[in-house]
């Protein structure tokens, strides 16, 4: 659509394909998932545009299947020779024209042959609720580029399931016929076109599927469960294991009202279908945006929509990385940081500007973190980092997040505040919808749309915002009208002496809100430990081991072991091991670890449940506790 603007070559350091001789326009993908052998068998007829004159060669792709057949059919109909991981694909003699179409055709004998996380996909039924057979395959958000939702894991892993172009400067329409076992279903991140009953096999059914918005291979996404759907709107059911499915129905009620909220801030939502899955508490990220089918962390059901707005998040998505999508996860920022831009913006809509900026210094906060974590001279802090032999899976942190917030949120506030920044958003939208972008092809419209403000722009440090590791260097000035009262109890808290604890009642927390409860429990963790006594007179009079919502309780259970409260490192280990959020999971591992009276208790816990977590969730723990192997 607007293939002259946006497809300027750029080279992708995180995919073996070479997009720049050939692009995939359309996949046709037929599974058979067998519970019983643990196998996947599959076909995908790949339908490629030939962008190279006198292309001879061959064409790149990517694929972690050792087991593959691989057939192609082309106007030619000419041979083909077939390598292993990145295998190859060679046109000789013969040599095709631009514009040119390819039909090619793979198929994977079995899933027990592919290396790391995918032989994982079959076990992670023992992970689920009640143990029920699931399947769930996202090669989306387990690969923000930094490693994560989304982290950036997401960007490459598609590959692991299907031979493909894994880069997200790639974008296709597809079509998917999926055989399982008739009691359980398929679900996928397309619009559900029917079903039949398998004609090979009695006892099985095959599900059909399109998509027929062009879309990255990394939001591909699959599920094979015994999971039942509530609708929740016109456009949107929820879909869960049976004991959680009325609970989940009910936390995301307001999903329509969100879906309208973005579309009057973003435009039409394209994608016809709104369904959200809650994930098993294996999951180890917060959301995953797939088209039609949104993934969700079950740690969101706090059975009072205090939640929610994860949702928003994924919602925000529709437009900012599935409709316009960073060309590679070096540019991921563009997904991320506008997503937070619309996600806080929706916030701003259905509650008020007082929220939208007290999200902006709780992301403030998290951008720190992730800075001290990674250390303020780190590439993989900058805003625009270079990812070449880096390990995407490693690389995640909210700095495409929030430092990409940062700057957007600071452009707001010079170029006339978050009306007319906004419409800048949505004509960058409009613009670049169903294509994808670079940072500096964003940079150039925001110059052409701002034509009157450039001497503004041009005051813009724009190689500190993008290319410098570290803070954000401009700090933006948020209103503190929701953040003063935790601000004020956390400082009674460090300032507390022994005599002054009898003053704290249970008052003090029923005046905050949850999110500002969350940022109370955040302020205490900037803090030095608390002193024990100051611990347990919290959970007195506040009684938090009880309270539901995981943000305030992972928060809590850290403030408790800081402070070498020995009661809390069973509870911090249960919640680091009852579900594999890697937002939880890995600061309670570390916490646990560092309190050096329990070092071995966390490996040892570790070890034992390593197999119930996430393969990219326990490849980070592992790291964060220094085991090798």
């Amino acid at each position: 659509m607007f293939s002259a603007l946006i497809m300027t070559p750029v080279s992708d350091p995180s995919s073996f394909s070479t997009v720049s001789k050939c692009a995939t326009k359309h996949l046709n993908l037929i599974y058979h998932v067998d519970f019983d052998k643990r196998v996947l068998k599959g076909k995908v007829a790949l339908t490629l545009e030939v962008l190279e004159d006198k292309f001879s060669s061959l064409v790149q792709f990517s694929s972690a299947s050792a087991k593959l057949s691989l057939f192609l059919i082309s106007l030619l109909r000419v041979p083909v020779y077939c390598h292993q991981s990145p295998f190859l694909i060679s046109l000789q003699p013969h040599s095709m024209c631009t514009c040119e179409d390819l039909w090619v055709e793979c198929r994977f004998l079995e899933i027990l042959s592919f290396p790391g996380f995918l032989q994982s996909w079959f076990s992670i039924y023992e992970q689920t609720t009640l143990h029920l057979k699931l399947l769930y395959i996202f090669f989306v958000c387990l690969f923000f580029i930094y490693s994560n939702c989304f982290c950036l894991q997401q960007a490459t892993h598609c590959r692991s399931m299907i031979p493909c172009q894994d880069s997200p400067s790639v974008k296709h329409t597809y079509y998917a016929q999926v055989s399982v076992p008739k009691e359980l279903v398929a679900l996928m991140s397309a619009l559900h076109d029917g079903q039949v009953p398998d004609p090979s096999d009695s006892s099985r059914v095959i599900y059909r599927f399109r998509q027929p918005v062009p879309m990255p291979s990394y939001l591909i996404a699959i599920v094979v469960g015994a999971v039942e759907s509530r609708e929740i709107g016109p456009r949107s059911r929820v879909w869960s294991e049976k004991e959680n499915v009325d609970e989940a129905a009910f936390e995301f009620s307001e999903t329509e009202t969100m879906l309208k909220t973005a579309e009057s801030l973003a435009g039409p939502y394209v994608w016809g279908q709104y369904d959200l899955l809650v994930m098993p508490p294996s999951f180890p990220y917060g959301g995953m945006e797939n088209p039609c089918l949104t993934f969700v962390t079950p740690t969101v059901l706090a059975g009072d929509k205090s939640l929610a707005g994860v949702i928003a998040h994924e919602i925000s998505h529709s437009w900012t990385g599935n409709l316009v999508t960073n060309r590679n996860w070096e540019h991921f920022w563009l997904n991320e940081g506008h997503t937070v831009y619309i996600e806080r913006m929706i916030a701003r809509c259905m509650e008020s500007e007082h929220l939208r900026q007290f999200k902006g210094i709780g992301g403030w906060k998290e951008l720190q973190e992730s800075v001290n974590q990674f250390g303020a001279n780190n590439v993989l802090t900058n805003l625009v980092p270079n990812l070449h032999e880096v390990d995407t899976d490693e690389a995640f942190s909210s700095v495409p997040y929030e430092k990409g917030f940062a700057l957007l949120y600071h452009l707001e506030e010079l170029l006339g505040g978050p009306e007319v920044f906004m419409g800048f958003v949505k004509s960058y939208i409009q613009l670049f919808a169903y294509g994808t972008v670079t940072t500096e092809e964003w940079k150039n419209y925001l110059f052409t749309y701002f034509k009157d403000k450039v001497d503004i722009l041009n005051k813009v440090d724009w190689n500190a915002w993008m290319h410098t590791p570290g803070m954000a260097p401009v700090k933006p000035k948020y209103d503190t009208t929701m953040a003063d009262a935790c601000t004020a109890l956390c400082q009674r808290w460090v300032k507390a002496k022994e005599e002054d604890l009898a003053s704290f009642t249970e008052e003090d927390v029923k005046k905050l809100n949850s999110p500002q409860l969350i940022e109370f429990m955040a302020l205490l963790l900037q803090e030095e430990p608390l002193p024990l006594s100051h611990v347990k007179k919290m959970q007195e009079v506040y009684q938090l081991n009880s309270v539901k919502n995981a943000e305030v309780r992972f928060r809590w259970l850290r403030i408790c072991v800081r402070a070498h409260w020995e009661e809390a490192v069973p509870l911090a280990l249960k919640m680091a091991t009852e579900q594999g959020r890697m937002k939880f999971t890995r600061p309670l591992f570390k916490e646990v670890y560092n309190f050096s009276k329990y070092s071995d208790k966390a490996l040892n816990t570790f070890k034992e449940n390593r197999g119930a977590l996430h393969p990219v969730t326990a490849m980070l723990v592992a790291k964060d506790l220094k085991i090798n192997g």
